[in-house]
């Protein structure tokens, strides 16, 4: 029984001295002197003589045992006072115990007799030279994996790393910096089609930290890598991934204005409109988001665009407004403009402290008229997104100012954004913007109607409302761009052939229109009526290669119905024509002729 309280005695005075240690060490780790920052630059002192340096500087108080002897080598730069004090410590095999602010230290045999365990059971001290990697960045890594009692301490100097670490752990971080610290290669790459600035963020996030860098040149358009082999290899992937040639999109736009008649007040019924469509083609039409209509149709060719537009003629006046054909790099914003700058004058008045006041004029533009903004992506299966946001604008009314006697314009806009995807070649068809204008026509005797009060009396006044709706048809085509590639139909083993060719063909062109133009001309002079008309008259045909009318002739501009009846029926019959000259080619082609009658 005796035996039995004599343990339980020793044992509960072991637990609290443990747990004595224990808070002490934690209470220190915690303390204001854990958390100072200490330099030391010692070769071949006293131990002694080096816990005294450590004392003076950070107030630590130190006890050392009688068999605390030794040599200390160490630089150390502004690490934490705990961990310069216990590299000091395993490097010289020794160990401490903290009894309240005291530090005892003392031999790893002392403290073995005294704790029944190695101070070294719990900490191994390890060093590691870099050859390749920065110590700071593989230090970041490595205290990831560290253990609560671990620490990792950097020499910046000589570019190493001081570990304190269970044996099994620390193990493990070395394996570590040894797959870190590998050797680099470098490689220079020069880049043809993208630029090195917009590559800087994906390289450096891919880099090696610590290990790798990236630099780039914006003059010479290069990238130059250091890192290890199969980084780089990584890296050379993603930048011939980016570093492609630039695609193109050749869009081909026509934008036709519809008179809208009375009965159509809402806008086109395109259902109704492609039904009438002489090609035999296949149309989908979807509506997007915004009201506007997208027609995805399998048309390119100028027959099938002519059958749309005599479609169109059975609802209204139909014109062609412009016919533009632009380039687009992949990604990039291509714009149309068709329309006017209306200027207005602005003036800024400076008064001065002293002298007179003086007022600057200038002058200031505004678009207006019909903007078309097309943003083309290609894809790798031969489709084509486009962002498509077309603009109507005209002047409403002006604000008279000082400055701007004529007034500023005060400008009403409609526009609608859509996305689509299309196959290459494919011709989307927008629809859906319509613009009411308003038209005052003034019918007058001569200087009656200009009486003052009286005039009313002899003159009429008709103010209508005209509805217009806007049709863009869109045609992209992926180009390439490459100077080497044959010119499409060329012919001879030069470009001074092609060009003769070329030129044949123009001549043959323009013989072939002036004599068809002559026959439909005698043709209107035969037909013309008794009353005779007067205008001009713009009629658009299609001819088969045999000279044969392919589709209806249509008008095209803004003339009297009795002239444009006459157009038409004089083209329909001036037909057959002769068929196309050789250099022509086969197919069909449109045609387009002016008939003035004074």
């Amino acid at each position: 029984m005796y035996r039995k309280k004599k343990f339980a005695g020793y044992l509960a005075g072991f637990l609290a001295c443990f747990i004595f240690i224990s808070f002490a060490v934690v209470s220190f780790a915690q303390s204001p002197i854990a958390a100072q920052k200490i330099t030391l630059d010692l070769k071949g002192i006293d131990i002694i003589d080096a816990l005294k340096i450590i004392s003076q500087r950070t107030g630590m108080n130190i006890v050392a045992s009688k068999s605390v002897t030794g040599k200390v080598t160490i630089f150390l730069k502004e690490v934490d006072v705990w961990d310069a004090f216990e590299i000091i410590l395993l490097s010289n095999d020794l160990a401490y115990d903290q009894r309240n602010d005291i530090v005892n230290v003392m031999t790893g045999r002392e403290y073995e007799a005294m704790y029944g365990e190695r101070f070294k059971d719990k900490k191994e001290l390890a060093t590691v030279k870099l050859n390749y990697a920065k110590a700071v960045e593989v230090a970041k890594a490595i205290t990831q994996v560290k253990t609560s009692i671990g620490r990792v301490v950097v020499d910046e100097g000589s570019n190493s790393l001081i570990l304190m670490e269970s044996s099994t752990r620390l193990a493990q971080m070395k394996d570590m910096i040894v797959a870190m610290d590998s050797p680099t290669v470098t490689k220079v790459f020069a880049l043809d089609y993208a630029k090195s600035d917009k590559l800087n963020p994906k390289i450096q996030d891919m880099v090696t930290k610590g290990l790798g860098s990236a630099r780039f040149d914006e003059r010479t358009n290069t990238v130059v890598v250091t890192d290890l082999p199969g980084k780089v290899a990584d890296i050379e992937r993603v930048i011939n991934a980016f570093d492609e040639k630039t695609r193109q999109v050749l869009i081909d736009a026509k934008i036709v204005q519809v008179e809208l008649s009375d009965t159509l007040t809402t806008g086109i019924d395109w259902q109704t409109i492609l039904k009438k469509v002489t090609v035999d083609q296949k149309l989908t039409a979807n509506l997007t988001s915004g009201g506007t209509l997208t027609i995805t149709t399998g048309f390119g060719d100028g027959n099938t665009f002519n059958s749309v537009i005599q479609a169109l003629q059975a609802v209204g006046n139909t014109k062609i407004i412009s016919s533009p054909r632009i380039t687009a790099l992949d990604g990039q914003e291509a714009k149309i403009m068709v329309g006017t700058k209306e200027a207005y004058i602005t003036g800024t008045t400076t008064t001065p402290a002293a002298g007179a006041v003086t007022t600057a004029e200038s002058v200031n533009f505004v678009d207006v008229g019909i903007q078309l903004y097309v943003t083309p992506s290609v894809n790798k299966d031969g489709y084509v997104s486009m962002k498509i946001r077309p603009v109507v604008s005209s002047v409403g009314s002006r604000i008279k100012t000082s400055a701007s006697p004529d007034g500023v314009p005060i400008v009403k806009t409609s526009e609608a954004e859509t996305s689509v995807v299309v196959k290459d070649g494919v011709t989307i068809v927008m629809g859906g913007l319509i613009e009411d204008t308003k038209i005052r026509t003034v019918n007058k005797l001569p200087l009656l109607g200009d009486i003052p009060f009286f005039g009313g009396l002899f003159k009429n006044v008709i103010d209508e409302t005209k509805k217009t709706e806007l049709v863009i048809f869109l045609t992209p085509t992926i180009i390439t761009g490459d100077s080497s590639q044959p010119i499409l139909n060329m012919k001879g083993a030069s470009y001074s052939d092609y060009y003769e060719t070329v030129r044949n063909r123009i001549v043959n062109l323009d013989l072939y229109n002036q004599m068809i133009r002559t026959k439909i001309l005698n043709t209107a002079l035969r037909l013309m009526p008794q009353e005779k008309l007067s205008g001009n008259a713009v009629v658009a045909f299609s001819l088969s290669d045999d000279g044969s009318l392919f589709g209806e002739p249509i008008t095209v501009n803004e003339a009297e119905p009795a002239l444009a009846g006459l157009a038409v029926k004089s083209v329909k019959d001036s037909t057959p024509f002769p068929p196309f000259p050789k250099d022509m080619g086969k197919g069909t082609r449109a045609f387009k002729i002016t008939l003035s009658f004074e």
